[in-house]
C-alpha cells in the first residue's frame, strides 16, 4: 500500500510540473508572437528594402529582393500589393511558374485588379512566343481584355492586346485597340505606329502611310533606326554599296531600292515598304529586347518573311546539346525552334545554346545559314522577292482581292526614236468597270511616262477577257514598266524590266506580236489587237505582226524584200535522260513559208497569218526573217505563243 501511494503522489507531481511548464511555454510564445501591426511593420521594412534592390538592378540584387518579398508575403499573405510586387519580380528573373502563381493569388483578392491581369498576359505570351501554341495565345488575350476591362487607360496593356491580335488574325480588333492606347496616350510614338500598322492591315494604305511617317521621327533612334534599315532584305552587293556611301546618297540609294521593290507603281504609296513598316512593328512589340536594343533572329524572320506558318520545339530526333569553344569537347544544353513556311519551300533551324529564350541561327563555316526561300515557290504566292530574295512581300495591300494580269511588250521605231507598245489583259465579263495604268521608270527609277486606259472586251475572248494598250515614245536606254489593274476592292500588279535599243543604221526589224484572229484589212494606220495570252485557239490561224525598217530604195524610191517564217516547238521533254533514251520523243512537225515583195519606201508593216491545223496542242515559236534583195542584209525576229488543244468532241 505504501509503494502505491508513493506511485501516486510522484504522478500527481509530475502532473503538475507539466501543466507549470505547458502554462510557462503559452505565455512566452504569447510575449513573442508579433501582433498584426507588428507584421504588417516588418513586412514594411522588407518591401522598402526589396524595391531598394530591385533598383539596383543586378541579379544578385534582385535574388535578395524575391527572398525579402516572399518573406512579407508570409507575414502579409492577403496583401495584394507585395504579392504583385513578388510576381513581377519572379517575372523579370524568368520564374514564369512562381510569377504566375502570385498573380492569381492577386487576381483571387482582386479580380478587378489590371496590374495582375496584365502579369498574367505578360506570363501567357511568354509562353505563346516559347511554343507559339494556340491556347497560350487566346489565355493571354483573354488576360490582356480583362486588364483594359479594369482599366482603360492602360497603354501598355492596350498595345500588348493589339499585337496579339495582329498574330491571331483579328486585325480589326487590333486597330481598335491601338486607337484606345493613342486615345490615352497620344504623345507616346508606339501608340502610333501600332495604330498605323493597323490601318495598314484593314486597308486604309494611304492613312497609314501618312501615320508612319509622322510616328517614324518620334520614335528612339535606335527603334527608328530599325525601320530605316533595308540591310534585312538587300543583297550582301547592296549593303556593300550602302556602307560606302554618303548620307545624302545613302538616302537616294534607299529610294531607289524602294522603288524598285514597289508592286504598284501606280499609286501613291509603296505597299512592299508599308509592309514592311508593319512587320518591323510587329518584331518590335514582341520580340525587341530594349536594354540590349535588338531582337533575335526570330523577329529578323518575322521582317523578312511574316509569321512562321508552322511552329516545332525541341523536335524528335534534334541533337540538343551544342558544343563549346574551339578544341574543347564539352556539350551544352540548348533549345531548338523550328519554324517553316511550306509555300515557300523553306524550314529554317534556330537555337537557343544559353537557354535565355534568345534564338540565333546554328553556326557554320561549312555553308552559307542565311535562310532564303525556294526562287520558284514566289511566283506561285505571286509575291514580291527582294534582291537574292532575302525578303519576300505580297504584292497587294491586305483585303484586296487579286486580279491575274498577262502582259506583252514589243519594241517599234518611229521618226522620233524608238517607241514602246505594252499591252495587258485580265479576266473580265463585258460589264465589268476594269482601269488600266501604265507607269515607266527610268534606269534610275524615276517616272518618266504614265497613261491611263479603260480596258476593253478582248479581240480573242470578248466575252470573259479584257485588254487595254499602251505605246511610249522613250528614248533608248532601260525602264521598268509597272501594271496596275484595279476595280473596287480588286487589283493586278505587274512589273517588268524592258531595253530600248539605239536606232541604228541598217536593216531593223521589230519585236514581233502575236495578236487576236485574222489579219486586219490594208488601211493608212495599223491597229494591233494585241493577245497578251500568246494563246492560239484550235482552228485559228496564228495571227502576228511585225514592222521593218531601214529598207533600201532603188532609183523610183521603192524597196524589195523577202520574209520567211518558220514555225518549229519550243516544248520541253522533261523526262530524265535515260528516258529520252530508252524512248526518243518523235520528231515535232514543223511549217514554214516565204514571201518576196516591194513597197513604196523603207519602212514595211506586216501581218502574217500561218495556219496550223496541222500541229498539236504545244508551246512553239515563230521565226520571222527579213531579207533586203537590194543590199543583202538580214534580220530576224522571233515570238512564242501556245496553241491550245481541241475542246473535248470537237473535229479539229
Amino acid at each position: 500500500m505504501t509503494l502505491r501511494r508513493c506511485a501516486r503522489s510522484l504522478f500527481l507531481v509530475m502532473l503538475l510540473s507539466f501543466a507549470a511548464l505547458v502554462s510557462r511555454a503559452a505565455f512566452v510564445h504569447a510575449a513573442l508572437t508579433p501582433t498584426a501591426a507588428e507584421r504588417a511593420a516588418e513586412a514594411e521594412g522588407l518591401v522598402k528594402r526589396a524595391q531598394r534592390n530591385l533598383a539596383r538592378g543586378s541579379v544578385e540584387y534582385r535574388r535578395m529582393a524575391v527572398q525579402q518579398l516572399e518573406r512579407a508575403t508570409q507575414l502579409e499573405p492577403d496583401n495584394a500589393d507585395y504579392q504583385l510586387m513578388l510576381g513581377r519580380a519572379y517575372y523579370r528573373s524568368g520564374y514564369l511558374r512562381a510569377a504566375m502563381k502570385r498573380f492569381e493569388r492577386v487576381a483571387a483578392l482582386q479580380p478587378d485588379d489590371a496590374g495582375a491581369r496584365y502579369g498574367l498576359g505578360q506570363v501567357w505570351r511568354r509562353d505563346w512566343l516559347k511554343y507559339l501554341e494556340k491556347s497560350s495565345l487566346d489565355h493571354a488575350i483573354r488576360e490582356l481584355v480583362a486588364t483594359v476591362r479594369a482599366d482603360s487607360t492602360h497603354v501598355d496593356g492596350w498595345l500588348m492586346l493589339s499585337s496579339l491580335l495582329v498574330a491571331r488574325g483579328d486585325s480589326a480588333r487590333a486597330l481598335a485597340a491601338a486607337e484606345a492606347a493613342l486615345d490615352v496616350a497620344p504623345e507616346r510614338a508606339d501608340a502610333r505606329i501600332a495604330h498605323a500598322a493597323g490601318l495598314w492591315r484593314t486597308g486604309s494604305a494611304e492613312e497609314a502611310a501618312e501615320e508612319f511617317r509622322a510616328a517614324l521621327p518620334l520614335l528612339e533612334r535606335r527603334v527608328r533606326e530599325r525601320f530605316e534599315d533595308f540591310a534585312p532584305l538587300a543583297s550582301e552587293s547592296d549593303t556593300a554599296i550602302y556602307n560606302h556611301l554618303a548620307p545624302e546618297q545613302k538616302r537616294e540609294f534607299a529610294r531607289q531600292f524602294w522603288t524598285e521593290h514597289d508592286p504598284d507603281l501606280a499609286t501613291p504609296i509603296n505597299e512592299a515598304q508599308l509592309e514592311y513598316w508593319a512587320r518591323v512593328t510587329q518584331a518590335y512589340f514582341l520580340y525587341y529586347d530594349a536594354k540590349h536594343h535588338e531582337w533575335d533572329e526570330r523577329g529578323e524572320l518575322l521582317v523578312r518573311y511574316g509569321p512562321p506558318e508552322s511552329v516545332d520545339y525541341n523536335p524528335l530526333g534534334t541533337n540538343l546539346y551544342s558544343r563549346g569553344a574551339a578544341g574543347t569537347q564539352m556539350q551544352f544544353p540548348m533549345n531548338v525552334l523550328v519554324w517553316s513556311w511550306p509555300s515557300l519551300g523553306m524550314r529554317v533551324v534556330l537555337q537557343d545554346r544559353v537557354l535565355s529564350e534568345y534564338y540565333l541561327l546554328p553556326a557554320s563555316s561549312d555553308r552559307d545559314m542565311d535562310p532564303r526561300p525556294e526562287p520558284d515557290s514566289i511566283g506561285r504566292r505571286d509575291a514580291l522577292g527582294t534582291h537574292q530574295n532575302r525578303g519576300v512581300f505580297p504584292t497587294l495591300p491586305p483585303g484586296v482581292k487579286r486580279v491575274p494580269l498577262r502582259t506583252q511588250f514589243a519594241r517599234f521605231v518611229t521618226g522620233a526614236g524608238p517607241q514602246l507598245f505594252a499591252a495587258v489583259e485580265a479576266p473580265g465579263r463585258p460589264d465589268d468597270a476594269l482601269v488600266a495604268d501604265c507607269v515607266v521608270l527610268d534606269s534610275t527609277q524615276r517616272e518618266v511616262a504614265r497613261s491611263t486606259r479603260t480596258l476593253s472586251p478582248s479581240a480573242c475572248r470578248a466575252d470573259s477577257f479584257r485588254v487595254a494598250e499602251f505605246s511610249f515614245p522613250l528614248p533608248a536606254g532601260e525602264y521598268h514598266v509597272g501594271f496596275s489593274v484595279h476595280a473596287p476592292g480588286r487589283r493586278g500588279t505587274k512589273r517588268v524590266v524592258s531595253e530600248l535599243r539605239p536606232v541604228l543604221p541598217g536593216l531593223l526589224v521589230s519585236d514581233v506580236v502575236v495578236t487576236c484572229g485574222a489579219p486586219p484589212a490594208p488601211a493608212p494606220s495599223v491597229r494591233i489587237d494585241a493577245n497578251p495570252s500568246l494563246e492560239v485557239a484550235a482552228g485559228d490561224p496564228l495571227t502576228a505582226y511585225f514592222e521593218v525598217y531601214g529598207l533600201a530604195t532603188d532609183a523610183e524610191g521603192k524597196s524589195r524584200f523577202e520574209y520567211s517564217y518558220r514555225v518549229r516547238s519550243a516544248s520541253r521533254d522533261r523526262r530524265v535522260w535515260i528516258q529520252r533514251l530508252l524512248q526518243p520523243a518523235g520528231t515535232a512537225p514543223e511549217l514554214d513559208g516565204t514571201w518576196r515583195g516591194e513597197h513604196a519606201g523603207g519602212v514595211r508593216r506586216q501581218y502574217v497569218s500561218v495556219p496550223l491545223q496541222s500541229l498539236p496542242a504545244g508551246t512553239w515559236r515563230l521565226e520571222v526573217r527579213v531579207r533586203d534583195q537590194i543590199t543583202g542584209e538580214e534580220a530576224a525576229r522571233e515570238a512564242q505563243f501556245t496553241r491550245l488543244p481541241s475542246p473535248a468532241g470537237s473535229a479539229h
